[in-house]
């Protein structure tokens, strides 16, 4: 994973609350080794060497097109190689998260999150949900969606936190 998408995802979650600025910093800062960049408690690192996402942005667009939540404005899609992503932000630096990542940032994600996730199936997809605490004790949940023929993860999260329910809604609305 290049320093600049390191970098563009943990400034969203750092706007927002999600990340402390120091972080989102550090990923950016040459030289800095990739296992002190953390989110969540799990390690963001570079992914560069890892096969990229077979999935499109245009087939991305496609599948993020009807999703909507109520009061929330839907943020251009944006796409840095081979992953791309939707953000609907809304009242009160609240914001909703769809990411279509390369399938070795889901398994980091999965490896960190062991015995704190739970497994489902997901329209005959593996899926798990976890919720974490961040360094300073605010939590968060997500759900990845496992998509092996596009090599990437569907990471669906919101900012703050949401339960499983409503993550779900959303994730509901992609028609991947």
């Amino acid at each position: 994973m290049t320093s600049l998408r390191i970098s563009s995802l943990l400034l969203v979650f750092a706007a927002l609350g999600g990340a402390p600025a120091a972080l989102a910093q550090a990923a950016d800062e040459p030289g800095r080794p990739a296992a002190e960049a953390y989110w969540m408690g799990v390690p963001v690192a570079r992914d560069d060497d890892k096969p990229l996402s077979a999935l499109s942005l245009a087939q991305f667009k496609e599948a993020v097109a009807k999703v909507q939540v109520d009061g929330f404005h839907r943020m251009p899609e944006m796409s840095e190689g081979g992953d791309h992503q939707l953000i609907l932000v809304g009242p009160s630096e609240r914001a909703f998260y769809i990411m279509a990542q390369r399938a070795s940032i889901g398994e980091k994600f999965e490896k960190g999150a062991a015995g704190k996730l739970s497994r489902f199936v997901h329209n005959g997809r593996e899926a798990f949900f976890a919720q974490l605490k961040d360094e300073e004790g605010e939590e968060t949940a997500f759900i990845i969606v496992k998509y092996p023929e596009h090599n990437m993860g569907l990471f669906v999260s919101a900012k703050p936190m949401v339960r499983r329910a409503e993550l779900l809604k959303l994730l509901a609305q992609v028609e991947l």
